[in-house]
């Protein structure tokens, strides 16, 4: 997940993407995802898809989708007279960084308590003991890798 996207708000008694994002956030990037390639899409299209299964205004899918923008889920172009919008990454990648972000986070406030829930994981669920490793060695080269000072970024 990009450092320069805002904190997480996890809510695990959420389904499927909706542990980060809002419902609407969830239902309008599930939206975006379905689409083909990295095209851009309008508020518009978005909300005609949106409107055959619930009643919200154009307003409301338009001021959701800025959000997302802000959050750095979605990027966003002016063309014409309207706003353009597409994912930053796909929705294979956004969990990715989810899963990487959280594991890193609970690693550093619990790390014993993660690392044997880690495990036990692997010992149930062997099929996804790589999956865990690899994780964990992503945090762990992320992590020996000192971020830059914000003195050493303006002198470069």
């Amino acid at each position: 997940m990009p450092s320069e996207e805002k904190e997480l708000i996890l809510h695990p008694d959420r389904p499927g993407i909706s542990m980060v994002l809002g419902e609407l956030e969830a239902a309008i990037m599930e939206v975006i995802w379905g689409r083909p390639g990295d095209t851009w899409i309008t508020v518009r299209e978005v909300y005609e898809t949106l409107r055959l299964d619930r009643y919200l205004a154009y307003t409301t899918v338009m001021n959701t989708m800025t959000r997302l923008a802000k959050k750095g889920v979605l990027e966003s172009t002016h063309q014409e007279q309207a706003y353009l919008y597409r994912p930053r990454q796909s929705r294979e990648s956004f969990i990715a960084g989810v899963v990487e972000h959280v594991l890193d986070r609970l690693l550093v406030q619990f790390s014993g308590p993660t690392a044997a829930a880690l495990a036990g994981y692997s010992a149930q669920h062997p099929q996804q003991e790589p999956r865990v490793a690899q994780l964990l060695a992503e945090i762990a080269a992320r992590r020996a890798t000192p971020a830059p000072s914000p003195t050493s970024a303006e002198e470069a």
